[in-house]
């Protein structure tokens, strides 16, 4: 016990009664220390005392080097982002059917407010619309019949004066009562390769665990796995009422090495294997940066073991920390192919949100290989545009086939698909414009289900509540996609978006504030 930060004891002390004697707000800040006293250790004297000098952020908010660890590249340098395109207008006679996997990742959404918080415009090629719009709450109930339930409303498309509609679709899982929850069984990749070792990436990992020791329960288990330039098993299952001992492994966490990223996975997925529970929740959880320059990370043994790990049972949460050389491509297609999720966490309430607030999304599947297709009628609509998910866009055969990896979705999640649909001449209100399936697999006993709702059209009302917001969300991240922001219908997209918000804002919609803030920062970047 020794070994442990000063900071930490008490919550050591705490943790073995079970939490019972502290509140949320005094367990948060003992894992908060782990983040404000990160201290590098790549150049560490032989005698093994840490450098006094700790890694930290200017006033400005950017990671800043440590005299004593390795230079911190700039939140816009050696990053990986890759542009999944924008889709187009769709003519129903020649492709009726819009099939595609469910996304619940919030990555995209994430880095791009740690940039703009940091002074910077994200990159037009790291914005996934879908992500943007998924971070904000629909406002749609939770299901009453099943894991899923569809939803949808529909107003006039902001920007058309053609009449065209905006139609949000709403899937909703539901949620899990605390006396229902599953065991846990929760296996943690962590990263300790060199470019870890600053406090916004290791220092918050530290965090992250310490804080999921503090908020599953006493007899779920947590393993961790580190890899550097080789993998190594750092703790093994562990139930959480052993506190001590998980938070000294937590202590010895040391970051040096290369990055060997499918050794750490590899080994992860041996491990999480090897402590299997029936029933149970079994996750991967990596905590990376996701850079990798050793070993693959694509193709061949990797690629199959995220895949059969996946069919076993054993979902894959990716967690990327730290802008700057940072892979977010990389991230984002390993949860997609280990039927998961991907977040981003930059500071520690965004850790606190991912690990206690959303933790029960974060960690307890509902629905698998979920996938949603929308047929749209010749009859009513002259032309349609899905906004976003071009990544996670699926073969039209794909949805009557189980086989195809699709995408998970968690304890009340709230997934949202937006598309402007432009109506034939002759359609009517309540004329149908289409039907919306959705379809996955039980996680509880892999059977197959369904829900099914007809989209009819409506009155071509004035987006507003969480329409809105949605609308806006998607027409922001859109202006960004674009490139230059700062040209002449961006400008004009932008004030209109103003005008919006500000009235979304005085209807007291949910998510409108942090929006409005939102655009007020990309506003002053284009000034």
């Amino acid at each position: 016990m020794n070994s442990l930060p000063a900071a930490l004891m008490a919550a050591v002390v705490v943790l073995v009664s079970g939490c019972t004697a502290t509140s949320e707000g005094d367990a948060s800040a003992d894992a908060n220390e782990y983040y404000e006293s990160y201290t590098p250790h790549q150049n560490d004297s032989a005698s093994g005392n840490s450098s006094s000098a700790v890694s930290g952020r200017s006033s400005s908010g950017l990671a800043q080097p440590s005299p004593a660890g390795p230079p911190v590249p700039g939140p816009l340098e050696d990053n990986t982002f890759v542009d999944a395109g924008t889709s187009g207008f769709v003519d129903p006679r020649d492709k009726p059917r819009s099939t595609f996997a469910v996304d619940v990742d919030g990555g995209s959404f994430r880095v791009a407010r740690a940039l703009l918080h940091d002074g910077h415009l994200p990159p037009p090629e790291s914005v996934r619309v879908e992500e943007w719009v998924n971070s904000f709450d629909s406002g749609f109930p939770s299901p009453v019949k099943d894991d899923l339930e569809l939803r949808s409303d529909q107003a006039q498309a902001p920007s058309a004066s053609d009449g065209t509609r905006l139609v949000r679709i709403g899937l909703q899982g539901r949620e899990v009562a605390g006396k229902d929850w599953r065991p846990v069984a929760l296996t943690m990749v962590v990263d300790t390769s060199g470019s870890m070792d600053i406090r916004e990436r290791l220092g918050l990992v530290k965090s992250s665990l310490a804080l999921l020791a503090e908020n599953l329960r006493p007899s779920d288990t947590i393993a961790i796995v580190t890899y550097e330039t080789n993998a190594t098993p750092l703790l093994e299952p562990t139930p959480v009422r052993d506190s001590d001992k998980i938070l000294r492994a937590i202590d010895r966490l040391r970051a040096g090495g290369s990055t060997n990223l499918e050794a750490g996975l590899l080994l992860g997925y041996d491990r999480a294997r090897a402590a299997y529970q029936e029933g149970a929740t079994n996750v991967v959880l990596l905590a990376s940066d996701g850079v990798a320059n050793v070993g693959a990370t694509e193709g061949g043994r990797l690629a199959s073991a995220i895949r059969d790990n996946g069919r076993r049972g054993i979902h894959l949460v990716t967690v990327g920390y730290g802008m700057g050389n940072y892979n977010d491509h990389l991230m984002e297609q390993l949860a997609d192919q280990g039927d998961g999720f991907y977040e981003y966490v930059d500071t520690f309430a965004e850790a606190k949100r991912l690990f206690v607030e959303d933790l029960r999304a974060t960690l307890t599947p509902v629905a698998q290989d979920a996938k949603i297709q929308v047929e749209f009628d010749p009859r009513t609509v002259s032309t349609y545009r899905l906004i976003g998910y071009e990544n996670r866009g699926l073969a039209d055969k794909a949805f009557d086939d189980m086989t195809v990896d699709a995408g998970e979705v968690g304890a009340g999640h709230r997934v949202t698909a937006l598309y402007e649909v432009l109506p034939t001449a002759g359609a009517e209100e309540g004329d149908v414009l289409g039907t919306v399936r959705v379809r996955w697999l039980s996680v509880d006993d892999r059977d197959q289900r369904e829900d099914t709702l007809a989209l009819k059209l409506e009155d071509a009302k004035t987006s507003a509540g969480t329409l809105g917001v949605a609308a806006a969300v998607a027409d922001l991240a859109q202006l960004v996609k674009g490139g230059d922001v700062s040209r002449s219908d961006a400008t004009t997209g932008l004030e209109d978006l103003r005008h919006r918000l500000s009235a979304l804002v005085e209807q007291d919609a949910p998510g409108a504030r942090d929006l409005d803030r939102m655009l007020a920062d990309v506003s002053t970047l284009v000034r």
